[in-house]
């Protein structure tokens, strides 16, 4: 199970049980309080978009992120001041107060909870927090706070002592639960990695930059891995370069600061910043795949779609293949318009179908987008490029269904 455990900590939280996929979907941001968050029934044995209509669940104050332990059944939800909501189906259980001390600023915004993501190889959530300014930290380029991780054990309920963050924390972290790391690229572009065990302890790595990216453009913006190989990613906001790495050649060496090393290079995808626009995207992989998903933040309707390597542990990783296209819109007549940071989006292995799917919240919080990552890749292009030929009906060819959240 445990390259199943491997999700990012985007906003969009999906729990698998038995058929049935559902996801917790937040209605607010790092900018905005919500009103709760909305459980979306995202498909059962009959398909997707057949499992009802959503149930709002109200709480005490706007949740900005959530993730799910499908081996449990639990999901936590985190707001953008210190509560960390325990929710079972549509019931919120229990709230817990984290140990955030301090806003943490982003380009995207602010918060104190600013993620979360569940480890169910071990029932813990990870908790990326703003934490009180020490002479231990610097380099957050849009925060005078310090920042971090806490882990909150989800058997016993209780929070481990914060992580502090060196170079400040990604707006959306990834677990491995194979490596034993939180992966926080981040930026100050610095791609950091935190151990999840015994000695606690972070590593730097500020990897070589591409002529042409200055470096107060490397604004690495989110985590994603594939942990079946190791090849870990993390997209550069505003501009078409994602970071690709492989973990399992990763070195470590403890000094002033901490640092780590792997081959990686910075890909350049032209298409990705023509279609998917300048906003940093959001990116995951679908766990236990080579299929990834990237998408825009505060507008746009582009989508990017990924095939990484399949083998690692030697020479420097390169994304295979890689498709892009732009969501229509949605079935009330509106365009598609990205949501907000922390990213809203995920992916997912369908228990059905054994597909994998990408899910993308728009910012109206209305919609759901349901990609299918692989049906993407083989559509037909236009000739000479990675675009998904505009002839091509996404919604009649299946490659994307919307569900109301």
């Amino acid at each position: 199970m445990a390259p199943n455990a491997c999700l990012p900590s985007s906003s969009i939280g999906i729990l698998v049980q038995g058929t049935d996929v559902t996801a917790y979907s937040p209605d607010g941001w790092w900018g905005t309080v919500g009103n709760g968050l909305h459980v979306v029934p995202v498909e059962t044995s009959a398909g997707i978009g057949t499992g009802g209509a959503p149930t709002l669940v109200t709480t005490p104050h706007g949740t900005n992120s959530c993730s799910c332990n499908s081996l449990t059944g639990e999901t936590v939800c985190v707001a953008n001041n210190t509560d960390v909501y325990l929710i079972t189906g549509t019931t919120l259980n229990k709230t817990l107060t984290s140990g955030a001390s301090a806003v943490f600023n982003f380009s995207g915004g602010t918060c104190m909870n600013c993620g979360v993501v569940v480890d169910s190889t071990t029932n813990a959530a990870e908790i990326t927090i703003g934490l009180k300014k020490t002479p231990s930290c610097s380099g957050a380029p849009f925060s005078d706070a310090c920042a971090g991780y806490q882990f909150l054990d989800l058997a016993s309920e209780s929070f481990a002592a914060p992580i502090v963050s060196l170079t400040g924390v990604s707006e959306d972290t990834a677990v491995d639960p194979i490596r034993n790391l939180i992966l926080s690229p981040n930026e100050a572009g610095s791609y950091e990695l935190a151990q999840t065990k015994p000695p606690f302890a972070v590593f730097e790595n500020k990897p070589t930059l591409p002529v042409d990216l200055p470096p107060d453009q490397a604004l690495l913006d989110s985590a994603a891995e594939d942990c079946t190989t190791g090849i870990a990613l993390a997209p550069v906001e505003g501009r078409g370069y994602l970071f690709i790495t492989d973990l399992t050649q990763a070195n470590f060496t403890t000094g002033t600061p901490n640092t780590w090393t792997a081959p990686g290079q910075f890909q350049d995808f032209p298409d990705f910043h023509t279609v998917i626009g300048g906003a940093g995207p959001g990116v995951a992989v679908a766990p236990g795949t080579h299929l990834g998903v990237l998408a825009g933040e505060f507008g746009g309707n582009g989508v990017g779609v990924i095939q990484l390597p399949s083998t690692s542990g030697s020479g420097t990783p390169a994304v295979v293949d890689w498709a892009t296209f732009m969501l229509p819109n949605t079935p009330n007549g509106l365009p598609w318009s990205a949501g907000f940071d922390p990213h809203s989006i995920t992916a997912y292995v369908s228990p059905n179908s054994k597909k994998a799917l990408g899910v993308i919240g728009n910012g109206a919080f209305t919609f759901l987008a349901i990609v299918d990552l692989e049906g993407v890749l083989k559509a037909p292009r236009t000739a000479g490029t990675h675009v998904v030929d505009p002839s091509v009906d996404v919604l009649k060819a299946g490659l994307v269904t919307f569900v109301a959240q």
